[in-house]
């Protein structure tokens, strides 16, 4: 027994000492780099609904101390010209942990874990060749806008003025041709829509689940394009998509009529980045057909909250293409380690085929809000945030009533390493 006590106590030493070793070899054998970090986030503040959003009796304000489910911990590791880049995205959320598929709880509540961002990059000359699951083959910048992740999910300006794409599998192509010149070609897994092929009273074609609803395939991949242009104090990401989705064995529609098989849709997007001293302006415009989806909060290039952008089918299985307008601006000054953020968000989406016979053939909404990243410390950062939303009004019903308000207040602490 103490022979075995005394090869369990080197066998012990000797694996503290090698562990110590094996990182600082990693981290400084040469052309390696190796990084692990992370983003933790907690808000605190509070979460106003007014009644039209819940049927509720009357307005509703909440407490809101949460982890919101962009919090993340991250890893890099380069071998000469070949890396590999990993991001599990969590967070915590009882309040809303009932009905949520794919994720796991524990005993302090409601988390997840989400492999966000899983790829590996090979670098050749001024190209890099990637391939994996990431996200930002469209967009480029987004209005500084940080609570309400797990709340409203409206971070980052998602459905009310931003055009963000989701994390998807791709190959992308990328060149720097100067310090003021580059561009990124990728070719993308795209978004899978369920559908039966005839639309309900609002348009909206049937979800996963619903008798007859088949899933979307793709015979290519998504397509999208960005340049990336650099003057100085002007910079400028034009960028744009396009995808084509294909249904089979639909059942037939009203009047024994085939459906519409299949169904396209695309964006362009112009982000404009101004730096003038202290100051930094951002704004963002875009345009596309069918950038949402109205029935799966999975689907569509946009996010959830801009339902109203997905495409529309009349009860004889026509498609009916929705048109959308997007923009947002966002206007930064720095001042030691203060940094004030005001921003302004606008979503339009129109479809006067489906709208149109309940009065207004559109949903407008746009929101407004102030952040303040304030340094505390390196690592340490403090977020007051106040945001403001409007819905519009429901095009889906006659009258369009008005659809609601909302606001989201408080600070949220950041630690980024």
């Amino acid at each position: 027994m103490k022979k075995i006590l005394i090869c369990a106590l080197v066998l012990g030493l000797a694996v503290m000492f090698a562990l110590p070793a094996f990182a600082f070899k990693i981290e400084s054998a040469k052309d390696n780099t190796f990084y692990f970090g992370g983003l933790l986030m907690t808000d605190f503040g509070a979460w106003n609904r007014s009644k039209e959003l819940f049927n509720g009796k009357s307005d509703n304000t909440q407490m809101i101390l949460n982890i919101p489910n962009n919090s993340r911990i991250r890893g890099l590791l380069e071998v000469g010209n070949v890396g590999g880049y990993w991001e599990l995205r969590l967070g915590g959320n009882q309040q809303n942990a009932q009905g949520v598929s794919g994720n796991f709880s524990s005993s302090g509540g409601y988390y997840f874990v989400e492999s966000a961002k899983l790829y590996g990059y090979y670098k050749f000359g001024n190209c890099t060749l990637l391939a994996g699951k990431t996200d930002g083959s469209v967009f480029s910048v987004v209005p500084y806008q940080n609570l309400g992740n797990d709340q409203n999910r409206h971070s980052g300006g998602t459905g009310w003025g931003a055009v963000i794409d989701q994390r998807n599998t791709q190959v992308r192509f990328s060149q720097d041709v100067s310090k003021a010149f580059g561009y990124d070609i990728s070719l993308v897994q795209p978004m899978y829509y369920w559908d039966s092929g005839t639309g309900s009273a609002t348009g909206a074609p049937a979800a996963n689940g619903t008798a007859g609803a088949v899933q979307s395939y793709a015979t290519f991949p998504l397509l999208a394009a960005k340049l990336r242009m650099n003057f100085g104090a002007v910079s400028l990401m034009p960028a744009g998509y396009v995808q084509y989705v294909k249904w089979d064995n639909l059942a037939p529609a009203l009047n024994n009529r085939t459906p519409d098989d299949n169904m396209t849709s695309w964006a362009a997007v112009l982000p404009v980045v101004v730096k003038v001293g202290a100051f930094t302006g951002t704004i963002q415009g875009a345009y596309g057909q069918n950038m949402g989806s109205r029935f799966n909060n999975a689907q569509g290039v946009l996010d959830k909250m801009s339902v109203y952008h997905g495409y529309g089918r009349t009860a004889d299985g026509t498609i009916k293409n929705t048109t959308g307008w997007n923009a947002f601006m966002n206007l930064a000054f720095t001042a030691g380690a203060v940094t004030p953020n005001f921003y302004l968000g606008y979503d339009k989406a129109v479809n006067s085929d489906v709208y149109g016979k309940f009065g207004d053939d559109f949903n407008q909404r746009y929101m407004a809000g102030v952040g303040v990243n304030w340094k505390i410390a390196d690592s340490f950062y403090l977020v007051p945030e106040f945001t403001y939303y409007n819905w519009g009004k429901n095009p889906t019903v006659k009258n369009n009533p008005d659809l609601g308000t909302e606001w989201i207040g408080g600070v949220q602490f950041q630690f980024v390493f």
